[in-house]
């Protein structure tokens, strides 16, 4: 299994607290993350630690399920929730005043399944790939949270 890594920040015109009390809450999820199909079976309440929930994922063609639960929620600080099943990773979401706004920092941690590995192009395309879905998803979230 190969690990990736990606962290993409963004400065988005809305409060700490309205921001990172959007991304926590479980079921805004697929309104900004481009491949993330659905999200069901939320259990607990749909921001804060110890929420879980199942979701289905499309990476490079292939279709992944399996499930995630919340670690960590400091609202206007940080949130933090992980993934298993066809995909593991870890995602941390950091806030924090910037100007009249917020700045965004997302630090995801992935391993690509060993499937997927063979049909991985190359370091350089793989870089340009993870850019554009990480540009895609803070555009998403600019457009739903600017005020």
């Amino acid at each position: 299994m190969t690990t990736q890594r990606h962290q993409a920040t963004a400065h988005i015109q809305n409060t700490p607290e309205a921001v990172l009390g959007f991304i926590a809450d479980v079921r805004n999820r697929t309104r900004y993350l481009p491949s993330l199909k659905s999200l069901t079976d939320i259990q607990g309440g749909p921001v804060g630690a110890g929420t879980t929930w199942k979701w289905k994922f499309a990476i490079l063609g292939t279709d992944f399920e399996g499930a995630a639960r919340s670690l960590k929620y400091e609202p206007g600080k940080l949130y933090s929730f992980q993934t298993e099943g066809g995909l593991v990773s870890a995602w941390t979401y950091h806030v924090e005043p910037e100007g009249n706004g917020t700045k965004l920092t997302i630090d995801v941690e992935y391993t690509i399944p060993d499937q997927l590995v063979a049909r991985l192009p190359s370091p350089q395309m793989l870089e340009t790939m993870k850019k554009e879905e990480g540009d895609r998803a803070i555009n998403n979230l600019k457009t739903l949270l600017e005020k």
